[in-house]
């Protein structure tokens, strides 16, 4: 790509060199920024999904832009309460508060709008920048390592108006800015199709490995093999040899054999294991140590109803588990199959509670699921273990993939909006 003709120091640490004809700038010499301070006692009841003008928060900032169809609204009293955080149209937005940085130009404003807390509102003062391109100057590392440095080392998870206020940025000529935008609008665009794309061909690639373990478990890998009815809805028809239990005569529960260990013998062994809750390895220090191969299973929360992570997996050799996870060992059978047929289980219908979810013991133990012979167990496990292995590494090479796209897409902001490529 091309560059500028000449550079000079910025005389900003984490920007560098700029182009001769650029500027470094404060915001708070050129820029209205505004947010909302108190509620004067607003309650949740005054809240509504109908009814009022809107107010946006950091939730409702999606994709660039401010999702209007999910945005709480509230009464006009409210809105007339604070002339100061009105919005306009081409208003730019920036959090605040939690995920500090997420960025949207207000749009298709169609009706009022006010601010919830959490939310900057900026409008260019004079005419030395377009929101447009300040919108990708506030996406860019200047930003964010702007915050690094302020933050002096701290955990972050406030803005402050004067802090922000002090931002310093380099400014293009006014004439040159909309064209570097648009720039980055396509290039940008063009990246995150790709991303997209990609995320959904992991997906794909997920229902596929799904559909494997779902099949093989419960029906067999003999094509040809006769079925009968379990007697189960969720099972449907199994291979006719196979045997239906409760869960209880084919698998241990271990979960009674959780035995704390004293400090001392914690301080021996302390960040050595990996440690288990009831979605995967945690940490390296725990509450309760095990020695072997088991099953875990997560005991409460609300992947228990969206299954967005495995619900069952296998812990190896000596590890931590804390009182999130049930412990389960076959009696007599292939561990990896029953990892498998765990994991297969929609396990929705056997939990209590929906604010937070939870599978007893009781209910897992009596679970009735289908036992092949020990010899078949073992077989389905290595078949569903190669397809899976492919499965798998196809998975984390499109995720380096899509890892090097957001760095790139990352850089590629961050060189154009600093002049370090010219692409005007």
């Amino acid at each position: 790509m091309k560059r500028y003709a000449k550079y000079r120091p910025s005389g900003v640490e984490w920007i560098g060199e700029m182009p001769v004809q650029w500027e470094v700038k404060r915001l708070k010499f050129n820029t209205y920024i505004k947010a909302r301070v108190g509620w004067h006692g607003l309650r949740a009841d005054e809240f509504s999904l109908t009814e009022g003008v809107y107010c946006v928060t950091g939730t409702d900032l999606l994709n660039g832009g401010v999702s209007w169809e999910n945005c709480y609204r509230v009464s006009e009293e409210r809105y007339e309460e604070d002339p100061f955080i009105q919005l306009r149209e081409n208003d730019l937005l920036i959090t605040k508060d939690g995920t500090i940085g997420k960025v949207a130009i207000v749009r298709n404003l169609n009706e009022r709008a006010t601010l919830n807390s959490g939310v900057f509102v900026v409008r260019p003062e004079r005419k030395e920048y377009v929101t447009p391109f300040m919108y990708w100057a506030l996406q860019s590392p200047v930003f964010s390592e702007y915050v690094n440095y302020t933050s002096k080392g701290s955990t972050i998870n406030h803005l402050y108006q004067e802090t922000f206020f002090n931002l310093p940025f380099i400014l293009p000529e006014i004439d040159e800015q909309p064209a570097i935008a648009h720039y980055l609008d396509e290039r940008t665009a063009q990246i995150d199709t790709l991303i997209a794309n990609k995320q959904k061909l992991i997906e794909l690639l997920k229902e596929e490995r799904t559909a494997i373990i779902n099949q093989a478990v419960t029906k067999g890998i003999n094509p040809k093999g006769k079925l009968k009815p379990s007697g189960i809805e969720w099972l449907g028809d199994i291979p006719e040899h196979w045997e239906v239990k409760k869960l209880k005569y084919v698998l241990d529960c271990f979960d009674s054999k959780r035995v704390p260990l004293n400090a001392a013998e914690r301080g021996e062994v302390k960040n050595i294991y990996d440690y288990y809750g009831a979605s995967g390895v945690i940490d390296k220090v725990g509450d309760y140590l095990f020695d072997g191969d088991f099953i875990l299973i997560g005991e409460d929360g609300a992947n228990l109803l969206t299954r967005s992570t495995a619900l069952a997996f296998k812990a190896t050799g000596k590890f931590w588990v804390n009182n999130h996870a049930h412990i389960l060992k076959p009696k007599d059978g292939n561990i990896d199959y029953f990892t498998y047929l765990l994991e297969s289980i929609d396990y929705a219908i056997w939990v209590s509670g929906s604010a937070q979810p939870k599978l007893t013991a009781d209910n897992l133990m009596n679970i009735t699921i289908c036992e092949p012979p020990l010899l078949e167990q073992h077989t389905i496990a290595h078949h569903i273990g190669t397809h899976i292995s492919r499965i798998d590494a196809t998975i984390s090479k499109i995720e380096k993939e899509i890892e090097l796209l957001q760095e790139y897409r990352t850089a590629l902001i961050s060189e154009v909006v600093t002049g370090k490529v010219k692409v005007v």
